[in-house]
C-alpha cells in the first residue's frame, strides 16, 4: 500500500515539474475541452491548489458550484476573466422538492462536464441531495459529452487503505507554485478569502474514486489520465460516415490543432504565425460544419466548436497584442431609427496592424455590404475609432433574429490575413420569459343549468423570469378559450431591478358554454408593443372526485407535479415530513402517496418499515408510484424491485378484466388507456411479491398491482401517471381518483 502511495505521489509531483516552467497561456486552454466540476457546500472548504493543478497544467475549465436556500430559483455565475474559471451559485426555494432536475437543466444547458469532484462531505441536506443527484445523473446517451469520473476528497487519508484509482495531491507544493495565480484572481470569486487558512491547510490530500465509465484496466494516478486533452478529431470521427467529407473535416481540424500545438514550441513572429494559421484552419471547419446537415443537427456539437474558435480567438487577438470591437448602435432620428456601427481597434504588440476592410451581411441578402475599403495601419500603441452610418431599411431593423448582421473586419499582421467577425442582433429583445404554473389544469365537471351562468371560480399562475439587470415596464396578455372568463387581473407591470422573477395570479371562471376536451390557453408578454414570450397551457373539464372521508398525506415526486396535480382535485391532502414518517400519526390519513424518487428526500422512510405494517394491518393504503431503479431494500413489507423498460400498447397485459381498482368509481376503458402507449413510452416496472399484478409488461414486471396487508393494501402503479396527467389525459386521472378513493 505504500509503495503505491509513494508512486503515486511522485507521479504527481513529476507532473508539476514538468508544468512549472511555462504557466498556462490561451494557447492552453484553447487546446483543452476538459471540464471539470467542483461542488462545494462552504467557500473555506474549497481545494484551490488541486483545482488550480487541473486549470493551469491542463488548461482544464473549472466551475465552481455551490447550491443554497433562499428565495426563488435563481442564480448568478461569475469568472476570472480569460483564466477558464467560474463560480456557479444556485439558490432554490426553501421547501422544494424538485429543484434538482431545475438545476440540471440550467447548469447543463450547454453540456455536461467530464469530471466531477465532491468537496468536503456536505453537513446539509440540500448539498447531500445534490451530490447525489450528481454521483447517479444517468448518462444521456444522445450527447456528446457525459460525466467521466467522479472523485470524493477523502477526509481522513493518512488512516485509510489505498483505494484504486485514488489520486493523491502535495497540496502545499500546488499552493507555493500558483500563489501569485490564487491572491490576483480568487478575490474576484470571493472578495474577503483569507489566502493564508490554506497555507495552514493539510499537506497531502487524496481523492477517491467514486465513480468511472472509462472502460481501461491501466491504472489512472491523475484526474485527467486516460482522457484525451482535446475531442475535436475523436467526435468528428465518431459523428461522420467514412468518406471524403469525413476525411476533409479531419483534415482541417488536425491542421488547426497542429499550428496550435507547434505555437507553443516556437517563439517571436513563428509562434504567432502558427496560432494565426490555426485559428483560421478552425474558421473555416466552422463555416464547413454549418453548411453539412448532419453535423449542424448535433444540438451540441456547435456550441462546442464555437467554443473552442472563440477560445482561439482570444488566444490570437493576445498573442498579436490586438483589442477588437465592434458596437451596433441605434439611433432615433426625424425619419425612425438610424443604425451605427462603431469600430474599435487598438494595438498593443510590437508590430503594426493594417485593417483591409470592414464589410457587412444583411441577414435578408447573399451579398456583403462593404462599409470601408481604405486599408489603415495601425502603429503599436495606437488605436481607430470610427463610426459608420448603415443605411438599412425600418422594417430590416424591427427584426428580432439573434444574429442579424454579421460584420466582419481583415486584420493583416505581418502580410498574414486574419478576419474578425462579429455577430450582432440589430434590436436585440430582452431576455425574458412568461411560463404558466403549471401548464395544465383539469377541473371538476359542474351541474349543468338552464341559464350561461358562472359555476366555478379558479386562478391561473404565471412567472416572468427576466435578468436581475432588467427594469421596465410589460404588458400581460391572457386569451381564454370559449368558456372561460377572466377575472380581474393587473395587465401592466412594473419591473425592478435586483428581482429574477414576478409572480401574477389570474383567477378564471368556468361556465356552461365550456366544451369538453382539451383546450388551449395562451399568455403573452409584450415590451414596446411587441410580443417578446408566449407560453400556451392546457385545460379541460375531469372528473377526480374523493372521497371526503379520504384523508392523503404525499411525499413529493422529483417534478413537483404530484402536488400540482392534488390541488387540482377536492382532495384533503398534506405533505409529509420527515419528522412525521417518524413521529406523526400516519393513522390520521387513509392514503399515503410516496411519490416518484421521494425517499431520496425522506431518508427516515428506510426506517419505518414495523410503522408501515402497523398502518396497513389497520386499513391504510399505501400508493408507491413508478420509482428508480436505486429504491432502497426493506422499506416495504412486501418485496419490491423497480427496473425501467419502454413499452408499446400491444406490450401491456390487462390481467385482471373488471378489477375493482379499474371499475369504481370510475370505469376505466383499457383500450383508450393502452392508446397512449402508441408508441414506445418509459415505464416503471416492477416485481412485487406477493401481489395481485393488474397490468404487466412482457418481461412480467407489474405495471399496476395491489398487495393485501391486514385490512390494507399496497397499490404500486409504475405507469407514468403524472406524465399522463400533466397531458389531461383522461383515463389517467380518472385512474387517479380511483386509486385514492380504493
Amino acid at each position: 500500500m505504500r509503495k503505491a502511495f509513494i508512486i503515486s505521489f511522485i507521479f504527481v509531483t513529476v507532473l508539476l515539474a514538468a508544468g512549472q516552467s511555462t504557466a498556462t497561456d490561451l494557447v492552453d486552454y484553447a487546446l483543452c475541452d476538459l471540464r471539470v466540476l467542483y461542488f462545494y457546500e462552504t467557500p473555506d472548504e474549497i481545494d484551490w491548489p488541486t483545482l488550480y493543478y487541473l486549470n493551469d497544467r491542463f488548461g482544464c475549465r473549472v466551475d465552481l458550484l455551490t447550491v443554497r436556500a433562499g428565495g426563488v430559483f435563481h442564480y448568478d455565475v461569475t469568472e476570472v476573466p480569460d483564466k477558464e474559471i467560474y463560480l456557479n451559485r444556485y439558490f432554490v426555494e426553501d421547501g422544494d422538492v424538485g429543484f434538482r432536475d431545475t438545476l440540471g437543466s440550467y447548469l447543463f444547458r450547454e453540456r455536461r462536464p467530464d469530471i466531477v469532484i465532491f468537496g468536503h462531505r456536505g453537513r446539509e441536506a440540500l448539498y447531500n441531495a445534490c451530490r447525489e443527484y450528481l454521483l447517479n445523473l444517468p448518462v444521456d446517451s444522445s450527447a456528446l459529452f457525459n460525466i467521466v469520473k467522479v472523485y470524493q476528497i477523502s477526509d481522513k487519508p493518512e488512516e485509510m487503505a489505498e483505494p484504486e484509482g485514488a489520486v493523491h495531491i502535495n497540496r502545499r507544493e500546488l499552493y507555493d507554485r500558483c500563489r501569485s495565480r490564487m491572491e490576483l484572481e480568487i478575490p474576484k470569486l470571493f472578495p474577503r478569502f483569507e489566502l493564508e487558512e490554506m497555507h495552514r491547510g493539510e499537506r497531502l490530500v487524496l481523492y477517491e474514486l467514486l465513480k468511472s465509465r472509462m472502460k481501461t484496466e491501466v491504472p489512472v494516478p491523475d484526474f485527467i489520465s486516460g482522457l484525451n486533452r482535446i475531442r475535436l478529431v475523436p467526435i468528428l470521427d465518431s459523428l461522420l460516415a467514412d468518406g471524403a467529407i469525413k476525411q476533409a473535416f479531419i483534415r482541417k481540424a488536425k491542421n488547426a490543432l497542429s499550428f496550435l500545438n507547434a505555437s507553443q514550441n516556437t517563439v517571436g513572429r513563428q509562434r504567432v504565425e502558427n496560432i494565426i494559421t490555426g485559428y483560421k484552419e478552425l474558421i473555416y471547419l466552422t463555416h464547413q460544419s454549418q453548411s453539412e446537415g448532419i453535423l449542424s443537427g448535433i444540438v451540441d456539437y456547435q456550441p462546442y466548436l464555437l467554443r473552442v474558435l472563440l477560445k482561439t480567438k482570444k488566444a490570437t487577438l493576445s498573442e498579436i497584442g490586438m483589442n477588437w470591437e465592434g458596437r451596433v448602435i441605434l439611433r432615433d432620428s426625424p425619419h425612425g431609427p438610424r443604425l451605427k456601427f462603431r469600430a474599435d481597434l487598438a494595438v498593443n504588440g510590437s508590430e503594426e496592424v493594417e485593417l483591409s476592410y470592414i464589410k457587412y451581411q444583411p441577414y435578408w441578402d447573399t451579398v456583403a455590404v462593404v462599409l470601408d475599403s481604405v486599408s489603415r495601419k495601425v502603429k503599436p500603441h495606437q488605436s481607430f475609432i470610427r463610426e459608420y452610418l448603415v443605411d438599412i431599411d425600418r422594417a430590416y431593423l424591427e427584426a428580432s433574429q439573434p444574429e442579424s448582421l454579421s460584420f466582419t473586419a481583415e486584420i493583416v499582421y505581418s502580410k498574414i490575413q486574419l478576419p474578425i467577425t462579429t455577430s450582432i442582433p440589430i434590436r436585440e429583445a430582452p431576455d425574458l420569459k412568461i411560463t404558466f404554473e403549471p401548464d395544465f389544469r383539469f377541473v371538476q365537471p359542474t351541474a349543468r343549468l338552464d341559464v350561461d351562468r358562472v359555476v366555478s371560480s379558479l386562478n391561473w399562475k404565471a412567472v416572468i423570469d427576466k435578468p436581475r439587470s432588467f427594469e421596465g415596464k410589460v404588458k400581460v396578455n391572457l386569451e381564454t378559450p370559449r368558456g372561460v372568463f377572466a377575472g380581474a387581473y393587473r395587465t401592466e407591470w412594473d419591473l425592478e431591478k435586483g428581482h429574477a422573477t414576478q409572480t401574477i395570479r389570474i383567477p378564471f371562471s368556468i361556465s356552461n358554454l365550456f366544451e369538453l376536451g382539451i383546450h388551449e390557453q395562451t399568455i403573452s408578454l409584450i415590451v414596446d408593443n411587441r410580443v417578446i414570450a408566449v407560453d400556451t397551457g392546457i385545460i379541460r373539464v375531469a372528473a377526480c372526485h374523493i372521497d371526503d372521508t379520504v384523508k392523503v398525506g404525499f411525499m413529493p415526486d422529483t417534478t413537483g407535479l404530484l402536488e400540482d396535480i392534488l390541488r387540482m382535485t377536492d382532495a384533503a391532502f398534506q405533505p409529509l415530513t420527515d419528522r412525521a414518517l417518524q413521529t406523526g400519526d400516519l393513522e390520521a390519513y387513509n392514503v399515503i402517496v410516496v411519490g416518484s424518487g421521494a425517499f431520496r428526500d425522506f431518508p427516515a422512510l428506510k426506517l419505518i418499515t414495523e410503522r408501515l405494517i402497523d398502518y396497513l394491518r389497520n386499513g391504510g393504503s399505501l400508493v408507491i408510484l413508478g420509482q428508480p431503479y436505486d429504491w432502497p431494500e426493506g422499506v416495504l413489507p412486501v418485496s419490491f424491485v423497480p427496473a425501467e423498460e419502454a413499452v408499446r400498447t400491444d406490450e401491456i397485459t390487462l390481467l385482471i378484466d373488471g378489477a375493482r381498482i379499474l371499475s369504481a368509481p370510475h370505469k376505466i376503458s383499457e383500450t383508450e388507456f393502452k392508446a397512449y402507449f402508441d408508441r414506445k413510452r418509459r415505464v416503471a416496472s416492477a416485481v412485487v411479491t406477493p401481489s395481485e399484478k393488474v397490468f404487466v409488461t412482457p418481461s412480467g414486471g407489474a405495471l399496476l398491482s395491489v398487495s393485501r396487508l391486514g385490512e390494507g393494501q399496497i397499490i404500486y402503479c409504475g405507469l407514468p401517471l403524472v406524465d399522463m396527467i400533466s397531458e389531461l389525459n383522461i383515463e389517467a386521472i380518472h385512474l387517479l381518483a380511483n386509486i385514492l378513493n380504493y
